[in-house]
Order: structure tokens, then C-alpha cells, then sequence
């Protein structure tokens, strides 16, 4: 049987691809920070030579953007040398590794990027999310680099819940603001685990950029959230700079998904179905 180990069980995203990895009959091995911390050289190999995964997928990250932008050492140490750590020793026991980078890798140019384009790099937290990619790369034999979108999902407990807070805020004001001129691919978690699981049965090695179908601004998003949940409240178009960040986040993060395409490993539904197929569930949960 093969054996998967998940970084980062305890985020969106590795909630569910525990799930899909049950579902699917592999032996799962979760860990959350508590069980490991990716940025002690000595815990993560004798973990990984312990367990000797055939599969480790790494969603393990500092992805808080503004405080990457003032503690970049932090960022650094976490998302490029815990990666290392991971990818080095995940390579010693010939387990094939699936980075988890990020969608914010570029520019302000309205328009998709593919896996082919030159990074921009405009934040700290990118710089430290690319070094991770540049890490995989390097101590990796086998690999994957997945790029998703903004991700949606998990449970209403996990704190970076998008679509949940969203409904919070809307249950609380007459009406929210939400920008007009950022761009991206709303991804569902859900759909995400289900094409990494695809990737690990090939050997088409590299980087893929995953989001679900279609793009849009980050009102149009909100307000479809607001929508399909059957709330009243008003939904307000502002520009970005209504909202004091620290980070200059790109306004696109619009990802074209090339490398499945050219590959015939499929791409995922819509974002607007996905949204209604989560926010279905969520309304279960409340």
C-alpha cells in the first residue's frame, strides 16, 4: 500500500486532501505544526526516514502575506528552508513530493498567466513561496510544484475560511466592500485534492498551475458568496486601495492552467459551480 504524509493537516486544504487520501485506500499520515515543525532539520528527517512515505504532499506554509512583508526571515525560514527540509529528506526515502506554492507569483497585467511565464515576485511572501519551488526543484527527483488559485473550503473552523467569513461579515452590516480591481480563479479545496491524487499516479514531473475554471475581480466573488448564501446585503465595488495592506500584492492572480491541458489530465468545473457545490455544504454546517 502506498503511504502518503500531509504537512499542514490541520489547514483547508489538507482537511480535505486527508479525506480524498482515505478515500482512496492510502495509509495517510497527518501532521499539523504540533506534530512537526518543518524548520527543525533533525525532527523532519527522523520523521520522514521513520516513516518512509512513497508520497508527501507539503501544504504546510506561512501564507499570512502582510505579515510576511514585515517578517520576511520568518517567511523565509518557513516556506524556503522547511521546504527544504522536507524535500531534501523526502528524497532520501525516494518519496515523490507535491509542493504547494501560491497563485501571487506575478504582475498587474490583467490577464492569465501560465506555467511558462517569468515570475514577478512582488511580495516577500512570493519570494519565500518561489524559494520553497526553487528547493523542491533542486532536492527532488520527482516532483510536483502545484500553483492553485484562491483557495475555498474546509469547515467552519478554520480560521482563513473566505466564504464563511464573508457570511459572517454580511450577517453583521447592511453592507460590505469588496475590491473591483483584483483579479484571480476561486479554487474549491475539494477539487484541488482530487487532481494532486490525479498527478501522483503519473509521471509527468514539473510545475502545474491548478485552479478551477473561469476568473474574476475579488467582488465579483464576494458578491457571488452573498448570493448564493440568500443574504440581502449589499455588496459595495471599491478600489483596492480602500483596504491598508502591507504587502503590494499583484492585481492578477489569474492562473492558466497549460501544463494539464497539454498533458490530457483534465481540468476542474467552473468556479461558480464549485461555490455553490461548497457553500451547499457549508449551509449544512450552520
Amino acid at each position: 500500500m502506498s503511504k502518503i504524509l500531509i504537512t499542514g493537516s490541520d489547514g483547508m486544504l489538507g482537511t480535505d486532501l486527508i479525506k480524498h487520501c482515505h478515500d482512496l485506500g492510502y495509509e495517510t499520515l497527518a501532521l499539523n505544526r504540533k506534530k512537526l515543525d518543518i524548520t527543525d532539520r533533525a525532527s523532519t528527517k527522523d520523521l520522514i526516514e521513520s516513516y518512509k512515505p512513497t508520497f508527501v504532499i507539503h501544504t504546510a506554509a506561512l501564507t499570512n502575506v502582510d505579515f510576511c512583508e514585515q517578517n520576511d526571515q520568518v517567511a523565509f525560514q518557513v516556506n524556503g528552508c522547511g521546504t527544504e527540509n522536507i524535500a531534501y529528506y523526502s528524497n532520501k526515502v525516494n518519496a515523490t513530493v507535491v509542493y504547494i506554492s501560491s497563485c501571487g507569483l506575478f504582475g498587474d497585467e490583467i490577464r492569465a498567466y501560465s506555467e511558462h511565464d517569468n515570475v514577478q515576485l512582488k511580495t516577500k511572501y512570493a519570494k519565500s513561496k518561489y524559494m520553497g519551488e526553487q528547493k523542491a526543484i533542486q532536492w527532488c527527483d520527482r516532483y510536483f510544484v502545484v500553483r492553485p488559485g484562491w483557495l475555498f473550503g474546509g469547515n467552519i473552523n478554520h480560521k482563513k475560511n473566505f466564504v464563511y467569513n464573508r457570511y459572517l461579515e454580511s450577517l453583521n452590516n447592511s453592507s460590505i466592500s469588496s475590491a473591483v480591481d483584483k483579479f484571480g480563479c476561486p479554487t474549491y479545496t475539494k477539487h484541488l485534492s482530487t487532481k494532486i491524487t490525479d498527478l501522483l499516479n503519473t509521471d509527468y514531473y514539473g510545475t502545474y498551475h491548478i485552479t478551477n475554471q473561469g476568473f474574476c475581480s475579488r467582488y465579483d466573488y464576494v458578491k457571488t458568496i452573498i448570493d448564493n448564501m440568500g443574504i440581502k446585503t449589499e455588496v459595495k465595488q471599491v478600489d483596492s486601495k480602500y483596504f491598508i495592506r502591507n504587502a503590494p500584492v499583484p492585481d492578477s492572480e489569474i492562473l492558466n492552467n497549460n501544463n494539464l491541458s497539454s498533458k490530457s489530465l483534465g481540468l476542474l468545473p467552473s468556479w461558480e459551480s464549485a461555490l455553490e457545490e461548497y457553500i451547499r455544504l457549508l449551509k449544512s454546517q450552520i
